[in-house]
C-alpha cells in the first residue's frame, strides 16, 4: 500500500478514511495534526519519491559544501 495523505476536517478525513478498500489484516500507522497549531503552514503534503522496504525516504538535503573525509576531519578537530 502507498503512503497516503487525508486532509480536511474531521468528518471530511473519516470519509476519505471510510473509502479505502477493507483490509483486516493490515497495520496502519495514524498520524493526527491540527493544522491551525503548526508554526509552518503547511506548502504542500510530502510526497516521496523514492522508498526502501516499503518505507518512504525523505527527500536529499541540499548541502553548501558537499560531505568528504575532510569535512568529517575539520569537523571531529573543531569538536574535540
Amino acid at each position: 500500500m502507498e503512503t497516503q495523505i487525508f486532509e480536511g476536517t474531521f468528518a471530511e478525513v473519516q470519509e476519505q478514511l471510510s473509502a479505502l478498500p477493507p483490509m483486516p489484516d493490515v497495520r496502519l500507522r495514524l498520524v493526527v495534526t491540527e493544522l491551525e497549531s503548526l508554526t509552518i503552514p503547511p506548502a504542500k503534503p510530502f510526497t516521496p519519491t523514492e522508498f526502501r522496504n516499503g518505507v518512504p525516504l525523505l527527500p536529499r538535503r541540499e548541502l553548501q559544501e558537499p560531505i568528504t573525509l575532510e569535512l568529517v576531519k575539520r569537523l571531529s578537530e573543531h569538536a574535540a
